[in-house]
């Protein structure tokens, strides 16, 4: 009887200690969990345009670009390279190219040493269903002359301090004309036909 007591207890025993070490894994994993969380801080891309890549190489397969201003959470800085996170995805651009303030974006000559500058003329449409890439146009869509300015080109406008995609095209935009999406009719008037200077991403 006496052994069989013992048996018992000596089993529970076990089992609590068991419990109790499975219990504290399973705080100091949620207390990592919150940690790391804690220390993720918002940051924005200050470049014209960058490559996300998986691994922190450059070697690395590209998930996509990222834009000037482009909101991102920084997970870590590991000298170079900053791990980030973007649209629930986790992957990293060079640490030069992430600031944790907006304040801190200029635009740069040396980010755009790379570009072809171009003057145009600027007008602006609105209203369209879908673009002659088929997308569905929005702020940063412009329409453009494809024998010129490829469908897909990047074009830095700095007027706007912003990034905007070829997608589309129209009869009356030719040669070193470009048409930009706005959001209405009024925006349109009011902007009318302008002067520009782009630089071509290259």
């Amino acid at each position: 009887m006496k052994r069989k007591i013992l048996i018992t207890l000596t089993t529970m025993s076990l089992l609590f200690t068991i419990n109790m070490k499975s219990f504290a894994d399973e705080i100091k994993n949620t207390q990592t969990n919150i940690s790391n969380e804690q220390s993720v801080t918002s940051g924005y891309i200050n470049t014209i345009s960058v490559n996300f890549r998986k691994e922190p190489s450059l070697d690395s397969s590209v998930y996509y670009t990222l834009d000037k201003m482009d909101k991102v959470d920084i997970i870590e800085k590991e000298g170079d390279w900053a791990k980030i996170r973007k649209d629930e995805k986790t992957g990293y651009v060079y640490t030069k190219y992430v600031s944790e303030k907006k304040d801190d974006i200029e635009v740069s000559s040396m980010s755009l040493e790379n570009s072809n500058k171009m003057n145009v003329k600027a007008t602006a449409y609105a209203g369209d269903a879908i673009t002659s890439t088929g997308t569905v146009p929005k702020w940063g869509t412009i329409a453009v002359d494809p024998t010129i300015i490829p469908y897909g080109t990047k074009v830095y406008i700095p007027k706007f301090d912003k990034v905007f995609i070829a997608e589309d095209t129209g009869s009356a935009i030719k040669g070193n004309k470009i048409d930009i999406f706005m959001d209405t009719q009024d925006d349109c008037k009011a902007w009318g036909v302008k002067d520009l200077e782009i630089y071509i991403l290259v």
